[in-house]
């Protein structure tokens, strides 16, 4: 009896860890694979995920502070990568983090300020458009155009030695 029921509470913890994603890819293998950067194995993330549901709906919000040695490698793989581009961010990708006005429309975000992320001047960017489940590098030219907006994005701020990284999903 005792057996069975042991054999059974091993069974019903391994399926918990399956359905609730105790194996899945760490967040620094998401931001690495994500953003074509290798993120030093020891980095401390601060992040935030409210994805949930059936569709998957939701934001990740990620930073991660490097120390000096560890800036000058991450800024040398995103200045060897083309796709990612210097600062400024482009008007639209600006309105989709900070918010703003375009067109006589206000746009409200607080993707910035959910992540701690002052407005950088001197950095560099990248942003996957994964509409239709594609991911293309834009400059975010459709971004408000689209039904819905599903996207990666990293931001990093050479000034400050700071990665800012989002996902999302709607």
């Amino acid at each position: 009896m005792k057996r069975k029921f042991f054999r059974n509470f091993f069974l019903l913890t391994i399926l918990s860890c399956f359905l609730t994603g105790c194996f899945s890819t760490s967040i620094s293998k998401e931001i690495s694979n994500s953003l074509a950067i290798q993120l030093p194995s020891e980095s401390e993330i601060n992040y935030e995920d409210d994805h949930g549901g059936f569709h998957g709906d939701g934001v990740t919000v990620a930073n991660v502070q490097f120390e000096e040695d560890e800036a000058e490698t991450i800024l040398s793989q995103i200045q060897n990568n083309k796709d990612w581009k210097p600062t400024p961010l482009s008007e639209n990708i600006e309105l989709e983090f900070y918010g703003g006005e375009k067109n006589d429309v206000y746009y409200i975000s607080d993707l910035a300020e959910k992540n701690n992320m002052p407005e950088i001047t001197e950095g560099y960017w990248i942003f996957i458009d994964r509409y239709d489940g594609e991911d293309r590098i834009t400059e975010g030219e459709e971004l408000f155009s689209e039904s819905a907006k599903n996207y990666t994005a990293g931001i990093y701020d050479s000034k400050n030695k700071k990665l800012y990284y989002f996902e999302y999903d709607s």
